[in-house]
């Protein structure tokens, strides 16, 4: 087997890859509190995040263009030395670290409050981490092709239930707009931009395993994925927003609560077990992603020479960070809707945008 830094992925793999870790999590959690946070307007503040995010992954390619066969860590040494390089890669992988233990808990949170109410947290957290763990020592190849299957199921369900829920909305629960004025919407466009649109910075990581022959479609492959990303959040926001009504922004986990509205006849119910095993399965694909992500960076940053050596390390620390961080679901929430997208303007988008601002600064004077 190729090492895990040895391997590579076409730009097609590339795109299931990018669309599985924006939608993954994302479509389970963010309804919920971007109706909280900016009501009917929920549309309009991702539709903006998504513009955004548009603008940040051009930045990505760019840095990808002019370091092509560089790591992430490797350009942001060359662009900023490596003292000031080495306290962001830091700072990033600590950001991972909490990054994989806020998934690995949200999947646990999802089925102790859905499914399996009286099984213990820590099995489910345990559980994801090692077949998560398995999976990034399978490397980014086996990745690139498994994912294709369990991205097509969690689009499948998200279909489904798009579908069969038009029955039940209402189109009046849209209106009015702009009730409360900008400031919900400005609320919701700093949580969707952090969670998950700002997250894509990360796949600088990610690029450079890219195949050379394929590295003029990635950049194509990667807008279209951010389209397709917004076009599948939009739609989920707007069917909560339909159905759910009022209650869209008190009901925990919107798309599965809308799945269990769905009734045909006597005969068709209870779609929302199966619905839900298909959605985490995204949260799932996620955190494997970063946890490959997290690894990738903690081996280059330690100028180890075994790709596998830190990874049952990184796994076990991570499940202990997802079972103690949190005294209560109150503080998790709060961590992500109000703390998370701030770490991750900071500690990602910050040293990224430098990072091209130098480098173009650098090029048109001529000294890189």
């Amino acid at each position: 087997m190729k090492g895990l830094g040895k391997q590579t992925i076409s730009a097609g793999q590339l795109a299931i890859l990018y669309i599985s870790f924006m939608v993954g999590s994302s479509i389970v959690y963010v309804p919920n509190p971007m109706t909280q946070f900016a009501g009917n307007m929920a549309w309009l503040s991702i539709t903006v995040s998504a513009l955004l995010g548009m603008l940040l992954l051009s930045l990505v390619l760019y840095l990808f263009r002019c370091y092509p066969d560089d790591g992430y860590t490797a350009h942001l040494n060359r662009v900023y030395g490596r003292w000031i390089a080495g306290v962001f890669i830091a700072l990033l992988i600590l950001m991972l670290f909490l990054m994989f233990s806020y998934i690995v808990l949200g999947i646990g949170n999802f089925f102790n409050n859905t499914m399996m109410v009286e099984t213990p947290i820590y099995v489910f957290n345990g559980l994801t981490i090692i077949v998560a763990a398995y999976t990034v020592h399978a490397g980014i190849e086996v990745m690139g092709r498994m994912y294709f299957l369990l991205t097509a199921s969690m689009m499948l369900a998200v279909v489904v239930i798009v579908l069969l829920a038009i029955p039940s909305a209402k189109t009046e629960t849209l209106l009015p707009q702009f009730a409360e004025g900008i400031k919900p919407v400005l609320h919701g466009i700093y949580f969707s931009f952090g969670f998950p649109i700002a997250e894509l910075f990360l796949f600088s990581v990610i690029l450079p395993f890219v195949r050379k022959d394929s590295r003029r479609d990635a950049g194509k492959w990667l807008y279209a994925m951010t389209a397709l990303s917004w076009l599948l959040l939009l739609t989920v926001v707007i069917i909560t927003l339909m159905t759910l009504g009022p209650l869209a922004g008190d009901r925990k986990f919107s798309l599965f609560a809308v799945a269990r509205l769905i009734e045909i006849g006597n005969f068709l119910l209870g779609l929302e077990a199966v619905v839900g095993i298909a959605l985490i399965s995204g949260s799932f694909m996620k955190a494997t992603i970063v946890l490959y992500i997290l690894n990738h960076v903690t081996v280059r940053f330690f100028k180890l020479d075994d790709d596998k050596l830190l990874l049952p390390a990184i796994s076990f620390i991570a499940f202990l960070l997802s079972m103690t961080m949190f005294r209560s679901e109150a503080e998790f929430v709060f961590s992500i809707y109000v703390v998370w997208p701030f770490i991750v303007m900071t500690v990602g988008i910050i040293p990224l945008m430098l990072a091209a601002l130098i480098t173009s600064v650098k090029r048109k004077s001529g000294q890189n």
